[in-house]
């Protein structure tokens, strides 16, 4: 059983969802969507930009925060959350309603097992699983608020999503080593911040 929880778990890992991540912004640069490439843009990159802060805050000065047991959130969670759930708001936005809940049900079913996979696995406890989902889904809402505001993207959907498949086939199970390196960068700020220590 293990095995199939570090297989899911594999699917929000950096190396699937930033390649997945360029990869759709590609296709948007490609079949002339500016303003949604942007938009994604600005989604994914400020996803990232705030659990890497959400990291650095808790690793540094996490015992002053009074948010609970968090050392870490979940930055498998929170990017996964905002890159699936972003990009199946993308791909349904040009489908029948039928369609577009099949399309928002695979979307979910990926976020929740590795959500799950993370907890099941002890990266990480149900708090630091949660805070993480919360910056995913912000950046989600975002997104697709944004979506709203313009005609639905014309794009090759369905070579999108085979480019997408076979990336996610390639990249899976390769593992960058983010975390460490935010723990040690947390370290040195925990050692320059004399409130922090």
């Amino acid at each position: 059983m293990h095995a199939i929880w570090f297989f899911v778990t594999d699917c929000g890992d950096s190396a699937v969802t930033v390649p997945l991540a360029l990869l759709t912004l590609a296709f948007l640069v490609a079949a002339r969507q500016r303003r949604h490439a942007f938009v994604w843009a600005l989604t994914i990159g400020g996803c990232a930009v705030a659990i890497g802060v959400l990291k650095l805050a808790f690793g540094t000065c996490g015992e002053r925060i009074p948010l609970g047991p968090i050392v870490s959130p979940s930055g498998h969670t929170a990017m996964s959350t905002a890159i699936y759930g972003s990009l199946a708001l993308l791909v349904a936005a040009r489908l029948s309603p039928s369609r577009r809940i099949s399309v928002y049900g695979a979307a979910a079913v990926a976020v929740i097992g590795i959500a799950l996979s993370r907890v099941v696995l002890h990266e990480h406890n149900l708090p630091e699983v949660v805070l993480g989902w919360v910056v995913g889904a912000g950046a989600v809402v975002f997104f697709g608020v944004a979506l709203r505001r313009e005609a639905a993207p014309v794009l090759p959907v369905t070579w999108l999503l085979l480019c997408g498949a076979v990336l996610v086939a390639a990249m899976h199970g390769t593992r960058w080593m983010i975390e460490p390196a935010v723990h040690r960068l947390a370290w040195d700020f925990r050692l320059a911040l004399p409130w922090c220590r």
